[in-house]
């Protein structure tokens, strides 16, 4: 056998176990990456990737929302309504056997009783509430600048329960704004539809102190002013 043949012999195996062992240390990348993404997938399927809520004690209750702003202290106010609604609709969908009180009871109470009554505990026992979910709503703006859409609001929330009277969560949201980065100009949309986007992304934002959440869906919010 010549040198070379030799040689050639005690190359080849040691190039074998070299592929081999590359092979082994590939493979065992992408398997812990997969584990990885399964043990992801399935934490976010169980949910316990999820941030939980501040406050729980809505379940099995019958809960009025009610929203106070610095018109409808005197008289029924269209965007005040329409965050009630919106919240409500939220509760509704995120929350186990919640009752939310229809927004047309909680007007004819108010009608009948007064719209100055900011007594929280007063008007969930007229609606015959368990709790009240009560959005005091100031300084509201829907623009920046003659030519941008942009919502800003300072926000207090908070649960009373009714039958004791006793207030048992509070939140502030100091300077609300949406959107975050940059406004909308008033050439692309409406300030009729701009309200209710920014009124849905606000009633979001109050939910979130109530149920689980994904925090990649305050991330995806600014993105909906694309397709508004």
């Amino acid at each position: 056998m010549s040198l070379k043949e030799d040689t050639a012999k005690n190359i080849q195996p040691q190039i074998s176990r070299r592929k081999l062992c590359m092979a082994m240390i590939s493979g065992a990348a992408v398997l812990q990456t997969g584990c990885l993404g399964l043990a992801s997938n399935l934490m976010h399927a169980v949910g316990m990737d999820m941030i939980p809520p501040e406050y729980e004690g809505f379940e099995e209750q019958t809960v009025a929302v009610i929203t106070i702003s610095d018109s409808s202290s005197y008289t029924r106010d269209q965007k005040s309504a329409e965050l009630s609604t919106f919240v409500g609709r939220i509760l509704t969908q995120k929350i186990k056997d919640i009752k939310v009180v229809r927004d047309d009871k909680v007007s004819h109470w108010r009608d009948t009783n007064g719209w100055d009554s900011l007594d929280f505990s007063e008007i969930g026992e007229g609606v015959e509430a368990d709790k009240v979910l009560g959005i005091e709503l100031s300084n509201f703006s829907l623009r920046d600048g003659p030519t941008l859409y942009c919502g800003t609001s300072d926000v207090t929330i908070s649960v009373i329960d009714v039958a004791t009277g006793d207030l048992e969560f509070s939140k502030s949201l100091e300077e609300y704004k949406y959107p975050t980065m940059a406004g909308q100009h008033t050439s692309e949309t409406t300030e009729s539809r701009f309200r209710k986007l920014y009124l849905q992304t606000l009633a979001e934002e109050i939910g979130r102190s109530f149920h689980p959440y994904d925090m990649s869906d305050r991330v995806a919010a600014d993105s909906r002013i694309a397709s508004s």
